[in-house]
Formats: structure tokens, sequence, C-alpha cells
């Protein structure tokens, strides 16, 4: 009996190559944890979830967007609100300021701090406003255009908003500016009635003294 070979049709068998077949969505879900219900696919990553979960995430995503679409829209009006009182404070100070800033300012405080120092020991009302007077005589004395550029702004401000005001305020002007007037004119009536007066005299001692 001739021993017999495990490999003897060997020669028999013809090679093929492989063919892979995309299996089919059927079974593709049944081959997936939970059949597939919980289960996606990003980027060829398997990823699991609860649909429960992805709900509230979405809800919670959807929920900070929206507060911080809010917040930073929010932030942009204040920045640029802020920005557009800035520019307007300094158009405004420009407008104002029509007199060289340095010495005038340093005479300005120099002239408020020595009235304060003067007055330090007196009541509070006398502390504030000697101070007060003086730092504003220094102003019109020497920045005479800004002085007078203040003055303006304050009475279009005041009649603005405050018209009753502005126009007791402009009848106190006029009183007090007639006042003044009268006072002038009497005054120089006064030294001309002075000077008559003395040249009368002197025309009557020289008249009648040898």
């Amino acid at each position: 009996m001739g021993k017999r070979s495990f490999y003897e049709d060997d020669e028999l068998i013809i090679n093929k190559p492989g063919v892979n077949v995309e299996i089919s969505p059927e079974l593709k879900v049944k081959q997936l944890p939970n059949g597939g219900e919980d289960v996606k696919f990003i980027e060829g990553m398997t990823i699991r979830s609860a649909p429960i979960f992805e709900q509230y995430t979405n809800k919670i995503r959807h929920y900070l967007h929206h507060n911080l679409s809010i917040v930073e829209a929010e932030l942009g009006n204040l920045k640029s609100a802020f920005h557009n009182e800035v520019v307007c404070a300094k158009s405004e100070l420009h407008s104002v300021v029509k007199d060289p800033v340095l010495p005038g300012l340093i005479y300005i405080l120099t002239g408020a701090l020595t009235g304060s120092i003067l007055v330090r020991n007196r009541a509070l009302p006398i502390r504030f406003v000697v101070p007060t007077a003086i730092g504003v005589g220094a102003v019109s004395y020497y920045m005479p255009k800004t002085y007078q550029a203040i003055g303006i702004k304050y009475d279009n401000l005041e009649q603005k908003n405050f018209p009753e005001v502005f126009k007791q305020r402009q009848e106190l002007i006029e009183q007090y500016q007639k006042f003044a007037k009268d006072l002038n004119e009497s005054s120089i009536e006064a030294k001309s009635s002075l000077q008559s007066g003395i040249h009368d005299i002197r025309k009557f001692i020289s008249d009648n003294l040898p």
C-alpha cells in the first residue's frame, strides 16, 4: 500500500485574486452596538452618544453662543461710545483752550494753591471760595482768550438748559453794568467839580491876595 500525500492535489488548485465586497447596510447596522441607534461616524471614527445628551448639549451650545454674541455686541457698542466720547471731549477741549497751556496753567495752579494755603485755617466756605476766586482771576489774567471762550460756552449751556437762570443773570449783569457806568460818570463829575472848585479857589486867592 502506497503512502498517501496530503498535498497531492495542490497542483490542481488555481489561485484567484480576492474581491472585497461591501456589506449591505442592513448587515452593517446589525454589526454596530445597540443596532447603530447611538453610533455615528465622524471623519472615519465611531462616536457613540445618547440622543438626549446631544439634544441638551446643542441647547446649551446655542444658549452660550447667543448670550456671548449679545455680550460681544454690547462690548463693541460700549467701546464705540467711549471712543466717541473721547473724541468729543478732545474737540470741546480744543475749542475752549485758546491760549498756550504752559506757563499759564502753572501760574493758575500756583495762585489757587497760594490762596488755599492763606485760608487753610478759615471756615470751610472761605477755604472753598477764595482759592476758586483766585483761580478764576488767574485764568482771566494769564489765559484771557480761554477765559472768554469758557464764558461763552457756559452762557450757551445755561441758556439751553436753564433759560430762566440765564435771563435773571443777564438782568443782574445789565444792572451791574448800569451801576458801574453811573458810578463812573459820578466819579468823573465829582473829579471835574473838584478840579473846578480848586481852580476857583486858586483864582480867588490870586485875585484877592497881593
